[in-house]
């Protein structure tokens, strides 16, 4: 009985090809096939289609991809200005864009980790990666839900408050990019001609600096500085918040054993190798 619609192919897709000449493939049992007629789909139609048709992915996207490269490529822009032109006096402005710069594209790789689009590659013990942050959450939010009263997601989306500023990072970046335009054109070349006594010839020297009042100069590095910490502040909130649920996990698993325990295994606790906390624990 197809019980799922439009969705089949699959059995084709694994390739079967066995003709069985010894007779060895069995048509299910009545009382088989009823019971498999009782359980609810394990696959819905979209699903046993995507497979079928090998069209598993994209199904994420990562909000912050947008907005955090256009970060970089401002941060980037206003960092080759200041260098390549040896400016003499934005050596803080330059230091500040190569900084920007890092911590969006860090951010960027965290957010795609969130976002599903990285998966764990077995090795990062930081980070938290969508499934298991989505999986640790559940656990925290059911359990806060009676101990806190918790009542809203955030057990959850702790873990992912990167992913949830794109309209104040874009409207920053808007700024940032009047900044970097501004820049750009302070830019400003003086020559100088001198005599050289020894050798007896007129010298010209080039400078290149930026016209910038220091406040306005104040202004873009500051600018720089606090998107900076702003996304930093994400990114490591995100890691604190997760390392500090699974840390919680991880105690609540090893006093859990004391609530699950068979017969046995409290005799053994209550006679031979329980201590007194233990003992007092055993539920």
């Amino acid at each position: 009985m197809v019980s799922v619609a439009n969705a089949s192919g699959i059995f084709q897709s694994f390739g079967y090809s066995f003709d069985d000449p010894n007779g060895h493939i069995q048509e299910l049992t009545t009382d088989t096939k009823e019971h498999m007629d009782t359980m609810p789909p394990f696959i819905t139609t979209w699903q046993a289609q995507d497979i079928a048709n090998n069209d598993v992915g994209g199904y994420y996207q990562n909000p912050m991809a947008v907005v955090s490269n256009l970060i970089v490529q401002n941060a980037t822009i206003i960092y080759n200005t200041a260098n390549t032109a040896n400016i003499t006096n934005v050596a803080n402005v330059k230091s500040s864009a190569l900084a920007l710069s890092t911590a969006a594209s860090s951010f960027g790789t965290h957010t795609a980790k969130l976002a599903g689009l990285t998966p764990y590659d077995g090795t990062d013990t930081v980070s938290p990666y969508m499934d298991m942050a989505m999986s640790a959450g559940r656990t925290a939010m059911y359990i806060t839900y009676q101990t806190d009263g918790i009542m809203n997601n955030a057990p959850i989306m702790g873990s992912f408050t990167s992913l949830m500023i794109e309209p104040q990072l874009s409207s920053n970046n808007v700024t940032l990019n009047t900044y970097r335009e501004i820049f750009a054109n302070s830019v400003v070349t003086s020559t100088n001609t001198t005599f050289d006594i020894v050798l007896q010839q007129n010298v010209t020297t080039t400078t290149v600096y930026s016209n910038l009042t220091s406040a306005s100069m104040t202004t873009l590095i500051t600018q720089m500085n606090n998107m900076k910490n702003f996304m930093d502040t994400r990114r490591v909130s995100d890691c604190n918040y997760y390392s500090n649920v699974r840390g919680f996990i991880e105690k609540y698993n090893k006093t859990k054993v004391l609530n699950n325990m068979g017969e046995t295994e409290k005799y053994l606790v209550n006679n031979l190798i329980g201590t007194e906390k233990a003992k007092t624990r055993i539920a």
